[in-house]
């Protein structure tokens, strides 16, 4: 694991690092993730640790309980919580991104104090629903319906790769409750429970994330509340483009760590498998991957923390998370392939964790945007 200060960090920031590093150390040894993995078993023993440890208010304001930091100890801990397992990182991301950044950037103020000391304590989940069988990266698509009916709305429809909600105590549901104006306008957001009569989750089986998993949703005359709309009527799709950055830096940021891991497995055992009278890692054909694989890892974490910097200057950075995001994840899928490379044969058994990096970096390529979306919107941005 890399130990260098180049990254700008404050005497806290790497305390904070430091603690994580520890805590990935002591909690989340690599039999632990293979078992999860392998079980389907959800990290939800260690995500309540982190939450008495206090690390998931950390960039929630102290007026709701958090310790009221920002993105760059955000990153760091998810940095750091991927290293070891980048599907407790996602969980830690879901409660402090998609939970509790949707409140502080569209929520009331009543559903701020109601929610976030929760999230704050660990004792409140959340997930994001918004893909369809027929809405994926065109997310305006959506056809999920909520029609008023007095003081709640009628929700009728499907959502599919739908993480978490199974383990979640409130959704972010995008649905569309106006059919009579273009796509984006007519789109709105419902911080909507799980378990109300109507909604069916069934699991899915799926390549690679599979201790947390994803599911297939239905919604069938679900009534909500009006007091769980989730900022303007229509104006979802706004609310959901004021997160997308944050989005996409919190995938930086799990991509990142999840390729040092997969560097450093590749490393290790370059430095240790021996063929033709020597370590592998002596040979210049497995250096220069190595060496790749280093500049990867390390150009990496340099776009993941200058984006962290910008998002907590408040500056406009739309361009710089979609490239965040597309070569991170792009650099996590080269260096865990190279590293299957290097691991011959025994990167094709769990006894090593480089088959899990190569499963889990092909997804993270697609969620959050796929690349070649992120590709449309840099050119956008370029003026084209």
């Amino acid at each position: 694991m890399y130990t260098d200060r180049d990254f700008g960090f404050t005497e806290e920031q790497m305390l904070l690092r430091d603690s994580v590093r520890d805590f990935v150390r002591n909690e989340v040894p690599e039999d632990y993730v293979r078992h999860c993995d392998q079980n389907k078993i959800p990290p939800l023993d260690t995500y309540d640790k982190m939450a008495d440890l206090g690390w998931l208010g950390v960039a929630i304001p102290e007026e709701y309980g958090g310790s009221g930091l920002g993105f760059v100890e955000l990153g760091i801990i998810q940095e750091e919580l991927s290293y070891g397992f980048l599907e407790l990182a996602v969980l830690f991301y879901r409660a402090t991104v998609h939970g509790a950044h949707s409140l502080l950037t569209y929520g009331s103020e009543e559903q701020r104090r109601k929610y976030l000391p929760l999230i704050v304590e660990g004792k409140f989940k959340s997930s994001m629903s918004l893909t369809e069988p027929n809405a994926g990266s065109d997310a305006s698509a959506v056809q999920t319906r909520a029609v008023a009916d007095g003081d709640h709305f009628i929700i009728n429809g499907a959502k599919v790769f739908n993480s978490q909600i199974d383990l979640a105590d409130r959704t972010v549901l995008v649905t569309r409750t106006d059919t009579e104006v273009p796509n984006h306008k007519g789109i709105s957001l419902f911080f909507v429970d799980p378990k109300t009569p109507g909604v069916t989750i069934e699991r899915l089986e799926t390549l690679c994330f599979r201790s947390v998993g994803t599911n297939r949703v239905t919604y069938e005359d679900v009534r909500v509340h009006r007091d769980d709309l989730l900022g303007d009527l229509n104006g979802g799709w706004k609310h959901l483009m004021t997160n997308l950055n944050k989005e996409r830096f919190s995938l930086a940021a799990q991509v990142t760590g999840a390729s040092q891991a997969a560097l450093d497995c590749a490393l290790n055992y370059a430095k240790e498998r021996v063929q033709f009278g020597q370590p592998i890692g002596k040979f210049q054909a497995i250096q220069h991957k190595l060496a790749d694989m280093q500049v990867a890892v390390h150009t990496s974490r340099l776009l993941t923390y200058d984006l962290a910097r910008r998002l907590d200057a408040g500056l406009a950075c739309r361009k710089e998370a979609s490239i965040a995001k597309v070569y991170t994840t792009e650099a996590y899928s080269r260096v865990a392939d190279e590293g299957m490379q290097i691991l011959g044969g025994y990167s094709l058994t769990p006894d090593f964790p480089m088959e899990r990096h190569f499963r889990d970096a092909r997804l993270m390529r697609i969620g959050g945007g796929s690349n070649e979306v992120m590709r449309n919107s840099i050119a956008k941005d370029l003026g084209l």
